[in-house]
């Protein structure tokens, strides 16, 4: 997906390589385009990850945002830490911005503050423990 204009940020989501990952890119995808709060925010749409050489691919497994702002970006990951509180067994989700990616292994408002705070810094991928902390 092409990133528009100035202020415009992509971020790709993804799971932890199990089996239910198109399931969940499909119910996640479902979720964000219904959230009233990213409404004319951001641009949501379903996407394949690249197969590694050897294995098949195809399948929807990621779910790829355009976020217009700042506000909207803080607003997305509150929707997908939502989304994944709402799931029976909570997935790690993957978010990736600029070449940094983080794990998403809880919902907390704080881990929702670390993937922020670790994206603005520019830093390293780092995964977001369930107490808030990178590990």
């Amino acid at each position: 997906m092409a990133v528009e204009g100035d202020g415009w940020v992509e971020v790709r989501l993804s799971f932890g390589g199990g089996v239910g990952d198109a399931e969940g890119a499909v119910s996640l995808y479902r979720w964000l385009v219904a959230e009233p709060e990213l409404r004319g925010q951001v641009r949501v749409s379903l996407g394949a990850e690249r197969p590694e050489p050897g294995h098949m691919g195809g399948g929807l497994d990621l779910v790829n945002v355009v976020v217009a702002n700042s506000i909207a970006l803080g607003s997305l990951i509150t929707a997908v830490a939502t989304w994944r509180g709402s799931r029976p067994r909570p997935p790690q989700v993957r978010l990736e911005r600029d070449g940094v990616v983080v794990t998403l292994h809880d919902s907390s408002p704080e881990a929702v503050e670390q993937i922020l705070r670790v994206w603005n810094e520019g830093g390293a991928s780092a995964p977001v423990a369930a107490d808030g902390d990178s590990e």
